[in-house]
């Protein structure tokens, strides 16, 4: 074998030639039997030996009372049939609306003490894989945890439905006997039409179809397909990991059972569950040599949410590594992205056609930008500079212009990491260069909500990187975890709770941090393992003493 494709093999890319289109239907039933052995074989198995490990079921009870504390204001949209049907509506104001926001937060830290228990070390038990199927069981029939955009969702749908153009009007325009599915949009939202791909519209529209135009239904479906794309993303990222050398325990981890996940994707059913799940998959079929399915994926995944093409920057980096020819790096690069590029290109004009909604989506991109996020580096330091102008007393027009400016800014200061990532770290790691750019471009972008951290996020998860950095992403991922109670628990006007929980946890991670990890292996010594709900985990059942400390920020957060 020629040293340069024993090279490229070395870091997964398998020099094979691109999957001819007379093999689709093999490719087909090939996945449909291993779909069908997952049902039938593996999935009874896993969930039952998922169900015994105390960690899980200690998740699950967190993921449990997460969706008894949604019944609320936060998350419920005005009149909501569940609220009649169950009389619930002493959740909505005074001592049973704190109460249930005291379960939801509850709830929350449960989870993150699993998570974080969980972490995988030398010596640790295996991870069982179906974990983050028992997690998202218990909020299956929850309201959309965390965000509304599901109810947007269902608006869009129906829209589609009633024959009008998603690209052109808003929710506002769904009147008469379909106003329920208005009335349960954010009254943000209601005058923007949709920024989405096509056949994202198109499976808002399907599902709304088969909900038999119940609005609250409707909204509540649009989990499935997350819930669906979690699945893919349990079966590839793993799969993704150990081609290039990574723990698939810790890929399961970081990038599956992640609080985020569970919280934004499978709780939130946010459609870019669908787009990252599609990437993973698009990078696992372009590891294992099959390029041309790669791209075709990615353009599938760019019609659901249009920043997936970023991950072509991956597949083109794969595709360098399996060329074997004499040509530059510069030819390789090129011949790559005209060829791959040109694939996806055609697919997505091919889906956009199928779908019958064109693309009226390409000017309202900027619709999301329209929210002033702070949790955007660029909105952020424009809002600062706008408030310093503002108060030196400058004229008007320059205190506007401050936001825009700096975001237009931000913007191009991204782009050009981008293109910097694809030439420079793309053709060396093309997973992490994929991540990298989907990272920058949420970190460059004018919003940023928390489930944009999960695009780069999840695939990160399944590159080689350092402990400084998977330390990183623990902290980013406590940090917005507390920011997504912290946000429902003023959403419900009790922000008091969810501000005195996340100061309390944050006070609890430095001193620990500072401490340092002085427990013993046995959990016997001064610095055991005792969680902060350790004492109601004992009392429910769930204490664990099988394993050993899995990790001190472990420790940090829960003793």
């Amino acid at each position: 074998m020629p040293k340069q494709q024993a090279d490229a093999l070395g870091r997964g890319a398998v020099a094979t030639p691109a999957l001819p289109s007379s093999r689709l239907a093999d490719l087909v039933l090939r996945w449909y039997a291993v779909v069908l052995r997952v049902l039938r074989d593996e999935l009874p198995a896993g969930v039952a030996q998922a169900w015994g490990d105390q960690l899980v079921r200690r998740g699950m009870l967190g993921m449990a009372l997460i969706g008894v504390g949604s019944l609320t204001p936060a998350f419920l949209p005005p009149d909501a049939p569940i609220v009649r049907t169950l009389h619930l509506q002493w959740l909505s104001t005074g001592a049973g609306r704190f109460s249930a926001t005291l379960v939801l937060v509850a709830g929350m830290a449960l989870l993150v003490d699993a998570w974080l228990r969980m972490r995988p070390r030398e010596g640790s038990a295996r991870l069982h894989r179906y974990t983050w199927l028992l997690w998202s069981l218990p909020v299956l029939l929850a309201p959309p945890l965390f965000s509304r955009d599901a109810y947007s969702y269902a608006a869009q749908g129906r829209i589609v439905g009633l024959g009008l153009n998603p690209y052109e009007v808003g929710p506002v325009y769904v009147t008469g006997e379909f106003q329920q599915y208005r009335d349960q949009v954010d009254p943000m939202w209601l005058f923007t039409p949709a920024p989405y791909g096509p056949l994202a519209l198109q499976l808002q529209h399907a599902i709304v179809f088969v909900t038999g135009d119940n609005a609250y239904l409707a909204a509540l479906a649009m989990r499935l397909p997350a819930l669906a794309s979690v699945a893919l993303l349990a079966f590839t990222l793993p799969r993704l990991a150990r081609r290039f050398g990574v723990s698939a325990d810790r890929a399961l981890w970081l990038g599956v059972f992640n609080p985020l996940v569970m919280m934004h994707l499978v709780g939130g059913a946010h459609g870019d569950a669908m787009m990252i799940a599609l990437v993973s998959l698009a990078l696992l079929l372009a590891a294992r040599g099959q390029l041309f399915w790669a791209s075709a994926t990615i353009a599938l995944s760019a019609n659901f949410k249009q920043t997936a093409v970023l991950a072509l920057i991956g597949v083109v980096g794969l595709a360098m590594q399996a060329d074997t020819g004499p040509r530059s790096k510069a030819a390789k690069f090129v011949r790559a992205g005209v060829v791959h590029g040109g694939v996806a290109a055609a697919t997505f004009t091919l889906l956009t056609a199928v779908s019958g909604l064109g693309w009226g989506w390409i000017p309202n991109l900027a619709v999301p930008a329209s929210l002033r996020s702070l949790l955007s580096p660029p909105t952020l330091l424009g809002t600062a500079l706008e408030g310093l102008l503002r108060i030196s007393g400058v004229p008007d027009s320059w205190v506007a212009a401050a936001v825009p400016r700096v975001q237009t800014l931000g913007m191009l200061v991204g782009l050009v990491v981008i293109a910097l990532i694809a030439w420079r770290v793309g053709p060396r790691r093309p997973v992490f260069a994929s991540a990298a750019v989907l990272l920058v471009l949420c970190a460059s972008g004018p919003v940023v909500h928390p489930w944009y951290l999960l695009w780069g996020g999840v695939l990160l998860a399944a590159c080689r990187i350092g402990e400084r950095t998977v330390e990183a992403m623990v902290w980013v991922t406590l940090f917005f975890a507390c920011y997504g109670t912290v946000d429902a628990t003023v959403s419900n006007g009790t922000w008091a709770l969810g501000v005195t929980a996340a100061a309390w946890l944050l006070v609890k991670m430095v001193r620990r941090h500072r401490e340092g990890d002085t427990g013993d292996a046995d959990g016997d010594g001064p610095g055991e393992n005792r969680g902060l709900l350790d004492g109601f985990g004992r009392l429910s059942g769930l204490d664990d003493r099988r394993t050993p400390s899995r990790s001190r920020t472990a420790h940090t957060i829960i003793s």
